[in-house]
């Protein structure tokens, strides 16, 4: 089948599995890893094999790029101890630890080949992690640190993977080259990243200035810009998966006050179809290829002694993440006077919810899969396919196990947000409406006529009782709460109302397209509007 009809039948079957995961009681990446692999074996569906150059390259930079823009800066450095010591430590431990398992499990793999194996599973997945997590509610520390993990830990998997196989092919390692070189790489990538960045935003701004705001050009501007900084790293031997993320955070901290209103909303709705088809894709892509790794293994073993060795290799990273995250969380409150003054102590319930959330998705397996077929001699590659095999029954068992359970285990333990959002969203919300009421009675004081006086009063009116409703507590702010969510449901009604009116003039040829079109994008940014409200219903104080 040619490439362009395969990816619409790709794209055709996300939408029907995405379909299928709203009934099902697990999160959509697994969902999507399942149909992937229940297709793979359909004797007429055309065989996908994945190239992990273009794995990279294509779905890699906006994923990523996505996540770090959505990554709160302001947390992302007050948690960045927290952060790296996962991203760095967790992964050099896993990777050790995985690959002396994996070498005693099977004598014949080189000791390399198992390290390879340890680095490639050691990073937690941004995209499975953001998926999975991003609905549940936990506490805001948490979230952060789970999100930055995944982002930062995927440069050190890949560094502590290079040199695995190095070690391999030319018989030696240097720890001290190690260090040295995944600082550079880092530091390098950063700054790319940082470049990027800032020379995207700068070439948006000066048209802007010179053509008025397009948001047509910002956006396709956006959607390079991870693209660019994955390929200016590559060439210049940076970090290509932190040059993405930095690129991301930067441009998370800029757009927002850069963008106008009309920008801001068609790139949200622009960047989430992109991510909608390439997060399902990702997914789907890696059940494909579950088929050919089985047939290439089975020859030496059998698919029970695969799965089993595959199930212990992912037991046995789950249990040194979470047996890392304890000591991780705490010995630090031992021994710096610092951190015990500026630091909240985490509840072990927390640490425990963290450890167990460390599912692994698309990034281990375009790693794996990068593996060379051949060593520079000619022979085949040791234990490429026994790798490769072994790295997706991780990511397998990982979203099953750990991805089916997490919710589960947050409301078992009794972990939930700790206030810090809600209470921020109050106080912006009230110095929004504040300052709004303020300029307005300002207004009032000019010289305004009588009819544009009534139009101001009604306005200043609305804007008081906005105000009074932020500011109720206890018995006042939920009669206020349930008087705003009775008015929104009127409101509601009487949309829906017009919006059916507009519709049947159009069916009956009343109206136009060009009328019927801007009505009804009219009724849909009111309709927006009110679902922004602050409406908080008594299900979401409960997981």
């Amino acid at each position: 089948m040619p490439p362009f009809e395969l990816t619409l039948l790709l794209i055709l079957l996300i939408a029907i599995l995405s379909l299928g995961a709203r009934w099902l009681p697990w999160p959509q990446p697994i969902t999507y890893v399942l149909g992937g692999v229940a297709a793979g074996f359909l004797p007429k569906f055309p065989p996908v094999r994945l190239d992990p150059e273009f794995f990279f390259l294509c779905f890699l930079p906006p994923l990523l790029f996505s996540d770090g823009w959505l990554m709160p800066l302001r947390d992302f450095g007050r948690y960045k101890r927290s952060i790296l010591l996962l991203a760095t430590g967790l992964v050099v431990f896993t990777t050790l630890g995985v690959g002396l398992l994996a070498h005693w499990l099977f004598p014949d793999l080189p000791l390399a080949m198992g390290f390879a194996l340890g680095a490639v599973i050691s990073p937690t997945d941004a995209v499975a992690v953001s998926a999975i997590t991003e609905k549940l509610k936990v506490p805001s520390r948490l979230n952060t640190v789970l999100n930055g993990e995944s982002l930062m830990n995927d440069a050190t998997g890949l560094v502590a993977f290079k040199f695995a196989l190095g070690a391999l092919i030319v018989g030696s390692f240097s720890i001290r080259a190690a260090i040295l070189e995944f600082f550079q790489v880092a530091l390098i990538g950063l700054f790319i990243g940082w470049i990027i960045g800032v020379a995207a935003g700068k070439i948006r701004d000066v048209i802007t200035r010179w053509q008025g705001a397009d948001p047509m050009i910002e956006i396709t501007l956006s959607l390079l810009t991870p693209y660019a900084a994955f390929l200016l790293a590559d060439h210049l031997g940076g970090s290509t998966i932190l040059a993405v993320v930095a690129a991301g955070l930067y441009s998370g901290w800029r757009d927002p006050l850069s963008m106008d209103v009309e920008t801001r909303q068609t790139s949200y709705a622009v960047w989430s179809i992109v991510i909608f088809w390439l997060n399902g894709l990702a997914f789907v892509l890696l059940g494909l290829q579950f088929p050919h790794l089985l047939a290439a293994v089975t020859a030496h073993y059998s698919p029970v002694q695969l799965a089993g060795y595959a199930l212990i290799i992912a037991i046995a990273a789950m249990f040194l993440r979470v047996s890392w995250f304890f000591p991780g969380a705490y010995l630090p409150f031992y021994f710096s006077r610092r951190v015990r003054e500026t630091e909240f102590r985490p509840t072990w319930q927390a640490v425990l919810v963290g450890g167990w959330a460390g599912m692994r998705g698309s990034v281990t397996l375009a790693a794996a899969l990068s593996i060379p077929m051949v060593l520079p001699n000619g022979t085949p590659f040791p234990g490429r396919d026994l790798v490769i095999f072994l790295a997706f029954g991780v990511i397998a068992a990982t979203l099953l196990l750990q991805g089916t359970t997490v919710a589960w285990l947050i409301k078992k333990l009794g972990v939930r947000e700790d206030g810090t959002r809600k209470k921020e969203d109050r106080l912006a919300r009230t110095t929004a409406v504040g300052a709004g009421l303020k300029r307005l009675k300002e207004i009032k004081q000019d010289s305004v006529n009588q009819h544009e006086l009534t139009a101001l009063n009604l306005v200043i009116a609305e804007y008081e009782q906005r105000l009074s409703e932020l500011a109720a507590d206890g018995d006042a702010q939920t009669t206020a709460r349930l008087r705003n969510h009775a008015g929104y449901h009127y409101r509601f009604d009487a949309l829906r109302a017009e919006r059916h009116a507009i519709d049947e003039l159009w069916r009956q040829d009343v109206i136009a397209d060009e009328v019927h079109r801007p009505l009804q994008q009219l009724l849909d940014h009111e309709e927006s509007m009110l679902q922004a409200k602050p409406i908080q219903q008594d299900q979401d104080e409960v997981l």
